[in-house]
This record gives structure tokens, C-alpha cells and sequence, in this order.
């Protein structure tokens, strides 16, 4: 059997049922991201807002290894999180940083500096 691999815009384009089955019976990790970034936006018809699980998604792609989730829960939790943990989310960027060279991440650890 071959795996076939899907861009990032194609998983976009999955139900969440079956993006579920590729995130829990196929282990893409990929797909766990989509699929919590989807919830967490409710910018898909074919996956309902669900905010509290897809975030739940989205900290198991990190898990995983998924540097575009990471970076996503890291601005998540920059913005939204009650009580953001700046030595998580420092070592976050430092992270996204290394792996992709983020400029975003560049600036958000410059800012962070700064102040």
C-alpha cells in the first residue's frame, strides 16, 4: 500500500471525518494540524467551529512535531491563553526560529526582548 502525501491546501479541501481518519488511523500529522486550524477558525463548511478541540488538535500535531502547528499555537496562546507562559512561548519561537527561519518569529522574539 502507498501512502500518499497531501499538501497542506489539499487536506484544506477534507471533512472532518476525513481528515480525522488520516490524523487518527494514518498518523498524518499534517492532517491533526488542518483539521485543529480548521476548528479553531470555523472557515470551512465541511468542518464545524469547534475551538476548545481543535486546539486540542493543534497541541498534538506540536507534539508531534509539526513546526506550522507549533507556530500556530504559539501565536494562539500569545493571543488568546489567560495566562501566557513567556519561557514556553520564548523557547516556541527559538524553535519555529531554527527549524524555518520565521521572520515573524524573528520579530515576536524581538519584541519579546525588548520589553
Amino acid at each position: 500500500m502507498q501512502n500518499k502525501t497531501h499538501s497542506l491546501v489539499e487536506l484544506e479541501e477534507l471533512s472532518e471525518i476525513e481528515l480525522d481518519d488520516l490524523a487518527t488511523n494514518k498518523g498524518v500529522n499534517d492532517a491533526r494540524f488542518v483539521l485543529g486550524k480548521l476548528m479553531v477558525e470555523g472557515s470551512s463548511s465541511k468542518v464545524p467551529l469547534q475551538e476548545t478541540k481543535g486546539v486540542n488538535w493543534i497541541r498534538e500535531a506540536a507534539k508531534r512535531g509539526s513546526i506550522d502547528a507549533l507556530e500556530y499555537k504559539t501565536y494562539w496562546e500569545i493571543r488568546f491563553d489567560k495566562a501566557p507562559n513567556l519561557n514556553t512561548i520564548t523557547k516556541a519561537l527559538e524553535q519555529i526560529v531554527a527549524a524555518n527561519k520565521s521572520p515573524r518569529a524573528c520579530n515576536t522574539l524581538a519584541e519579546i526582548n525588548h520589553a
